[in-house]
């Protein structure tokens, strides 16, 4: 009976060990955007309130609209004032853009 008993313990203590890393994965509260809630790429070019970007070997257009917050190296700026080569992210990877973060090309020396 005592054998029965810690070997039942013993099993249960191993099914809480490999269910704990798989129970801890659900979202709790607001969570960061992951890489696949984004898009990464280089601007295209700009035409009214879209925005090609190339991205993972595809061009992609991005609608835009009042409410898309535009920053060029940390500043605010407007969709208007995106220039080609610029690397961004946008947010969402879908959808009309509520976020788009840019970085001016690097100068060649």
């Amino acid at each position: 009976m005592r054998s029965a008993a810690l070997l039942l313990l013993f099993v249960g203590v191993i099914m809480m060990v490999m269910v704990a890393p798989v129970a801890g994965k659900g979202k709790k509260g607001k969570e960061k955007p992951t890489d696949s809630a984004t898009l990464q790429g280089k601007v295209v070019n700009v035409d009214g309130a879209n925005v090609v970007v190339k991205a993972a070997k595809k061009e992609v257009t991005v609608v835009t609209n009042d409410n898309t917050a535009v920053t060029i190296d940390g500043n605010a700026a407007k969709v208007a004032d995106l220039k080609a080569d610029m690397r961004v992210v946008v947010t969402p990877a879908e959808g009309i853009a509520t976020e788009i973060k840019a970085k001016s090309p690097k100068v060649k020396k």
